[in-house]
């Protein structure tokens, strides 16, 4: 063989002889079998570490698309250039992607005259290349679906999607809630107007799958309300599939005098934290034995004041433990060790952390109301008003009480059916092949 292909880096493209003198002697021709590929804009949940819902419905997209045998190309707009671009080594390990070691525009483009304005402009940078000048992209742009999962304004989403189609993509939405919509009361970070016109750029596109029956039928209502044009919309709710974890098969065996209660949830007005505390520590004077711990994980983000509550709530009180966020294997661990789970949320689009429990063979208590009463429909839950501090507070006695009950939602968790990452993606593909 040539020493200056071997030189080049170009051995990797040729076929393996023996492979091939396989086939031919077994008059086998070699299957080109071209994966699907699909793009998805990440630009937000990318450009840090932290550990929401959205980014865990990211990361489990591109998970499961990867296990799909399917190329998913994580992106983000570049407000330079007017375009996607690929992410950079850094941005990619914020959604959990092994980190390239060479993250430079394909070798064999610098042969090729064309490429040499991008190679000068981006110094070979892959992700400072426009995908639609990317040589590994530009040609195979048409007909390809970009897929906007995450909670975008209205700007930014008509910004990806206009690119898209003017290099003739097709632009589906994740539509996660519409809450802000509906109770921009308990929405910190986010306007009622703002969320209106971001569902309005949804209307514009190929088609929104939303996270549940309830989010789609929002969504269809917010439309109508609007008079506006209705893309094909379709449910498809969320996997329960905590990346990198195995699912748990066995129930925990109750050891000491302690019932330790997990509340997994970001600090957000709508997730009730202050009234969780309250009927905690009103079933702490109801419950002598055993005794109760409340531990409290999840990030602060824009709710300062909620959070400085949490955290005097922990000091005045020996049983309330605030933990802030935390690393995976430290989440993982926090559900091992409890004996059940509280999610006091009364609105939600999904519910994450209520099927991430029976994930981990945990009963959750959460709200009787809305989607989450729809999860916990198969198994595994106890359900109650969540604005009432009485009726929570009667929910985590029962729970902490009754270790029968609590061992008979137990082993519901474990039987139950519940979706994976794969299933999601699965899911997803019949729909846009569908559309």
């Amino acid at each position: 063989m040539d020493w200056r292909i071997r030189r080049s880096g170009f051995i990797g493209l040729l076929p393996n002889p023996l492979a091939v003198d396989t086939m031919l002697a077994t008059g086998i021709k070699p299957a080109r079998v071209m994966p699907k590929q699909f793009y998805l804009d990440t630009s937000r949940v990318a450009s840090n570490g932290a550990r929401t819902g959205i980014q865990t419905v990211v990361r489990g997209l591109l998970a499961g698309l990867s296990s799909r045998r399917c190329v998913a190309h994580a992106l983000r707009w570049s407000f330079e250039e007017a375009c996607l671009t690929p992410l950079s080594p850094e941005w990619e390990l914020n959604i959990g992607r092994t980190r390239r070691k060479k993250p430079y525009l394909p070798i064999p483009s610098l042969v090729r005259p064309k490429y040499w304005p991008l190679w000068a402009r981006t110094r070979g940078m892959d992700y400072k290349a426009p995908l639609h000048e990317h040589p590994t992209h530009a040609e195979h742009l048409n007909g390809r679906w970009l897929i906007l999962p995450e909670l975008m304004d209205g700007p930014g989403a008509r910004l990806a999607a206009d690119y898209a189609r003017r290099h003739g993509m097709r632009v589906a939405a994740i539509f996660h809630d519409a809450i802000a919509w509906l109770h921009p009361e308990v929405v910190l970070h986010w306007t009622r107007e703002q969320h209106a016109d971001y569902m309005r750029a949804l209307a514009e596109l190929d088609a929104v799958i939303a996270v549940s029956e309830q989010s789609a039928g929002e969504f269809t209502e917010f439309l109508r309300s609007q008079s506006l044009p209705m893309p094909p919309v379709r449910a498809c709710s969320l996997s329960a599939q905590v990346l990198d974890q195995e699912r748990e098969t066995r129930l925990k065996e109750t050891m000491g005098d302690t019932i330790k209660i997990l509340c997994v949830s970001t600090l957000e007005p709508r997730k009730n934290h202050a009234l969780l505390i309250r009927a905690f520590e009103e079933a702490c004077r109801k419950v002598g034995s055993p005794k109760l711990e409340l531990h409290l994980v999840g990030c602060v983000y824009a709710a300062g004041e909620i959070g400085e509550a949490v955290r005097m709530a922990a000091v005045k009180t020996a049983a309330i433990f605030w933990h802030g966020g935390v690393s995976p294997e430290e989440l993982r661990n926090f559900y091992r060790e409890c004996d059940f789970t509280v999610f006091a949320s009364w609105i939600e689009g999904f519910g994450l952390p209520v099927v991430e429990s029976l994930w981990f063979g945990r009963p959750c208590l959460c709200s009787d109301q809305g989607v989450m009463a729809e999860n916990a429909k198969g198994g595994g839950c106890l359900t109650v008003n969540m604005r009432d501090a009485g009726a929570l507070a009667d929910g985590m006695v029962r729970l902490a009480s009754r270790p029968e009950f609590r061992r008979e939602l137990g082993e519901q968790a474990l039987r139950r059916e519940l979706k994976t990452w794969d299933d999601y993606a699965g899911e997803i593909l019949g729909i846009l092949e569908g559309v």
